[in-house]
């Protein structure tokens, strides 16, 4: 079989394009399962120039299985806007698609587990998301160690079927309608995206198991903690019933005066960047996880999100 490289587009922004049908399968699927809405508010003001967003509809609401949070997926979002913003170029992007988040709709779907960019900052998202400027010579290595895995000798057409080179199934292929995908893009040279489906992992030509395993491992030297410009906030009123007891800090940290207002009757987004965006961070203990906080007497529970540089803020 002739080896295919999916070079669909010529930058990594594009790639959205590709795996768009991917996101929509996923979409419908658990939106269509759970008819449960819920009215969303639009605050009446917020405080500097942050972004406030809310659905024009109400959201069907969804429950991960691996993280005991409500998530919003609204059917319907009002046009957005956000402050321009430079992003940068990937040259990597590991990323898994199909998991839906409170954020959905608003930023880029996937979830990128480590990423490269053109001028050699990597980094590696987590509860605790770090980085480091690699060295031409790191940068070198790291793709040569990629190509020693097979990842440039993959053959497959991306169907994930019996006719996908990128398993061997035998005799024992069944069709799954759900599942986690695992993506490798390399926008480097000629462009190589290869997405494996989680329930086949069993089945995957070696080649991109050890790819998969590599990048799972990787962890460079010297890394340091990454300081986000450019946040998410999801807020929501009180302490959802839907959170796991003992889930939620047990005491709320009241919210600094002359940050957005975290005010809303229901639920909301809120954007911030910059030094606004680091001291919200700050109140995280500069980590990716879920706070109560308390305002003017109310309490609120938060959820963060970072978003990456190379991350284009719109609606999908």
């Amino acid at each position: 079989m002739k080896k295919i490289h999916l070079s669909f587009c010529k930058t990594a922004h594009e790639k959205i394009n590709t795996r768009f049908v991917i996101f929509i399968v996923f979409f419908l699927l658990f939106a269509c399962n759970n008819q449960e809405t819920q009215p969303i508010v639009v605050p009446s003001h917020t405080s500097k120039p942050s972004v406030a967003i809310s659905p024009s509809l109400s959201p069907a609401k969804i429950i991960l299985t691996k993280t005991p949070t409500k998530v919003f997926l609204p059917a319907a979002i009002q046009t957005l806007s956000f402050p321009p913003y430079p992003t940068k170029q990937l040259i990597l992007d590991y990323n898994v698609i199909g998991w839906h988040t409170s954020f959905d709709f608003i930023s880029d779907w996937s979830l990128s587990s480590l990423v490269l960019y053109s001028d050699g900052q990597m980094i590696i998202p987590g509860k605790i998301y770090r980085q480091k400027m690699l060295s031409t010579e790191e940068i070198s290595l790291f793709f040569a160690q990629l190509e020693a895995k097979g990842f440039y000798s993959i053959e497959t057409n991306q169907k994930h079927d019996p006719t996908d080179h990128l398993y061997e199934f035998g005799d024992q292929y069944q069709r799954v309608q759900d599942g986690l995908y695992y993506c490798v893009l390399v926008n480097k040279g000629d462009m190589q995206d290869v997405c494996a489906r989680e329930p086949f992992f069993k089945f995957l030509v070696p080649e991109m198991k050890s790819t998969l395993k590599f990048l799972d491992e990787y962890q460079p030297k010297d890394m340091t903690p990454y300081q986000p410009d450019r946040i998410l906030l999801s807020i929501e009123a009180g302490r959802p019933s839907y959170y796991l007891e003992g889930s939620l800090p047990a005491e709320a940290i009241p919210w600094q005066e002359g940050l957005p207002s975290l005010e809303t009757a229901t639920h909301k987004i809120l954007y911030a960047e910059k030094e606004e965006a680091k001291e919200i961070f700050a109140l995280f203990d500069n980590k990716v996880s879920i706070k109560v906080f308390n305002q003017n007497g109310k309490e609120y529970t938060v959820e963060i999100k970072i978003i990456l540089p190379h991350q284009i803020l719109s609606q999908l």
